[in-house]
């Protein structure tokens, strides 16, 4: 172990090459280069609020978080999710996640961001909660589906065809008579979406627009992601976006297609739309599809589609300010959480 001899900065725009290196010390590879530019400078609310602590020339640690939008009630405000989080192996042991964490939220702060949340690893959990003060408010339901169990490496070869025509069996419901389509909708159109999504008042979810869609969505973020849309007429009555990580991500690359947005108050749109989601994902060949989400109606087409609930993944969150926010960030069930809220889907 190195001596306690670093010291700590906020990140800056020239400092990619550091961070990447950091990261294969840590994790063995690296992610596409564009990824980790378009991840932590291109968001639209700026920079990533991010701090490195330095041992010299060498980055020793990390940490993160990514700048969204916030909606509390009435109100949106800035907000960050926890994001990535390295301490190079000679550097464990010296208090360095917490030091860098209590410093980026001091920056996130000064800069106007008002509240963090995450998903805590069983490894980061006990810090974020007992020395971060973030609060465990509950948990988010992980919704998985099988699509073709014979694409998962553990999977015998024999046993392969029978998992396939056993999950082939599964629910997926049908496009109802709709027409589906690829392609995001007019930004007017879209709009109608997203106010059907959560309509009920007094609530806390990340904020979505058109725009904001666009970059999370774009291609830098390296995982194939395409909308699949439900029409009656011209008239689009759901949406969902889904993607797998592409070929640029070579060694990470792990067979498994993520559903990060299903939006719209029209049930039988819903429904189509995930039934165009399942038979996509099987032809790219994806093993499972899977999400995180909260939202009644969304879940209720999840099962009927036939998602499993596959565990409960913690839901940590603070006030980064003493004024009074326009939502009570801390009744969990005041949030509505869906997979694109998760900086790894």
């Amino acid at each position: 172990m190195s001596e306690a001899n670093w010291s700590m900065r906020a990140m800056e725009a020239g400092d990619l090459d550091l961070i990447r290196a950091l990261y294969a010390a840590v994790w063995g590879y690296n992610r596409p280069r564009d990824y980790d530019q378009w991840r932590y400078f291109t968001a639209p609310e700026g920079i990533c609020p991010a701090m490195l602590a330095m041992d010299g020339e060498r980055a020793a640690g990390f940490y993160t978080a990514w700048p969204v939008r916030i909606r509390l009630g009435d109100e949106v405000v800035p907000g960050i999710q926890s994001m990535d989080t390295m301490t190079h192996p000679d550097y464990q042991g010296q208090g360095m996640f917490v030091k860098l964490a209590n410093a980026c939220y001091e920056l996130a702060a000064s800069r106007g961001f008002e509240v963090i949340y995450g998903f805590p690893n069983p490894l980061s959990y006990p810090g974020f909660v007992r020395r971060l003060n973030l609060d465990h408010s509950g948990n988010i339901a992980h919704w998985t589906r099988p699509i073709r169990p014979s694409a998962h490496p553990r999977v015998p070869g024999a046993l392969g065809p029978l998992a396939d025509a056993a999950a082939a069996l599964w629910p997926r419901g049908s496009a109802g008579g709709l027409e589906i389509r690829s392609g995001r909708p007019e930004p007017a159109a879209l709009g109608a979406l997203l106010g059907d999504w959560c309509a009920e008042p007094g609530l806390c979810r990340i904020e979505r627009t058109p725009q904001w869609l666009d970059w999370r969505y774009a291609p830098e973020a390296g995982h194939d992601y395409e909308w699949v849309c439900a029409y009656e007429g011209d008239t689009p009555v759901a949406a969902g976006v889904w993607g797998m990580r592409g070929a640029a991500w070579a060694e990470a690359a792990d067979g498994r297609a993520h559903l990060v947005e299903l939006l719209g108050g029209h049930r039988r749109g819903v429904e189509a739309v995930l039934a165009a989601v399942i038979g996509r994902a099987r032809r790219r060949r994806a093993w499972i599809l899977e999400t995180l989400c909260n939202v009644a109606p969304v879940v209720a087409a999840l099962r009927r589609a036939g998602f499993v609930r596959h565990r409960m993944a913690p839901f940590i969150v603070r006030a980064l300010t003493a004024r009074t926010l326009g939502a009570n960030v801390h009744a969990h069930a005041s949030w509505r959480i869906m997979g694109g809220d998760v900086d790894t889907l």
